[in-house]
């Protein structure tokens, strides 16, 4: 208190800078906050076209999402739409090579695996299997007990037949099967272990 006193003038410039630094700290914050409501809402939009088959006005739509809220909290999503634009006008390469990054880097984490497992997708429909192979194999290792895990085994196994492997994709059904007795693709891994001439398990 004595040093507030012998420097009345400088501790009111403390204070006053502090004071002012909150409000624009609060201002930024809140400003940033409304922007990323915005930038949800728009994001809402770009989505609505595409699920409607509106291509051209979709990427029209991401373009201008772009120009306004790139670095926003919606940013990864707006990316993997992105993504699924291309996925959808057959663009299988580019569309794998953007689940890629947000493989690698998408935020939250969360949104990783479902890049990943789109990433697989995009390489398998663009013929490229053993790129597809190696990413479905990743999946695995890394999220094991994910939701989309079952559903990697099935692709895992039918990429194995593709190239010629039927003693891996037997052994990935059969494995498919103990893993996953209650699966909706239970019965299809029964089958091609059937066809593969290997007995299913019960």
């Amino acid at each position: 208190m004595q040093w507030i006193r012998a420097h009345r003038e400088q501790s009111w410039a403390i204070a006053g800078t502090v004071v002012g630094a909150v409000v624009i700290l609060s201002f930024v914050i809140q400003r940033r906050q409304t922007e990323n409501n915005e930038a949800w809402t728009q994001l809402g939009v770009s989505q609505g076209y595409l699920l409607q088959g509106q291509t051209g006005e979709a990427g029209k739509a991401l373009d201008l999402w772009f120009s306004r809220f790139q670095g926003t909290s919606a940013e990864s999503y707006a990316r993997f739409l992105r993504a699924d634009l291309l996925y959808g006008t057959t663009d299988y390469a580019g569309a794998a090579r953007l689940y890629g990054e947000l493989a690698q880097t998408g935020q939250p984490p969360d949104v990783r695996p479902l890049a990943l497992a789109a990433q697989c997708a995009a390489e398998e429909t663009s013929g490229r299997l053993a790129e597809a192979q190696a990413l479905a194999q990743r999946f695995l290792d890394s999220y094991p007990d994910h939701f989309l895990a079952a559903s990697i085994y099935i692709s895992q196994a039918r990429l194995a037949e593709l190239t010629g492997d039927p003693s891996n994709a037997t052994a990935i059904y059969d494995r498919f099967v103990v893993l996953y007795p209650q699966s909706p693709w239970t019965d299809l891994a029964r089958a091609r272990l059937l066809a593969l001439g290997a007995p299913a398990k019960k």
